[in-house]
């Protein structure tokens, strides 16, 4: 019983310590009105699918009017991994053209809940 426990142990490490980031899309598919979900503490990857230049990208935290990254111009293909370590609503903003209007996704970010496994206990022979 003992070994069924530590190779289970052994693999929940495993899977945690080998979390890639989850892609996500800045697409203009008419589907920003709803936030995209993500978890806290979880990397997501920001990538750039157009293929032309993105300018004036930002991330922010708009309840605190804080800008927490930005980046001038975000070439095609371009990426960069992010992870959020407070839950809360951030926004994504960027333009297509230089000096052009901005259009924003909203981010909405989730408190990551982990299982709770029940502990297991060796019964004595009776």
């Amino acid at each position: 019983m003992r070994v069924i426990y530590t190779v289970f142990c052994f693999l929940l490490l495993l899977n945690v310590c080998m979390v890639q980031a989850e892609p996500i899309s800045l697409s203009l598919s008419g589907q920003e009105s709803s936030p995209l979900k993500v978890y806290q503490n979880v990397p997501i990857k920001i990538t750039n699918t157009f293929q032309a230049s993105l300018y004036d990208l930002t991330v922010s935290k708009p309840a605190l009017s804080k800008e927490l990254l930005s980046v001038a111009e975000f070439f095609p293909g371009q990426s960069f991994d992010l992870s959020f370590p407070k839950v809360g609503d951030y926004e994504i903003c960027f333009s297509r053209e230089k000096n052009e209007v901005r259009t924003c996704r909203d981010l909405n970010v989730l408190k990551r809940i982990f299982a709770q496994y029940p502990s297991i206990t060796k019964k004595s022979a009776s």
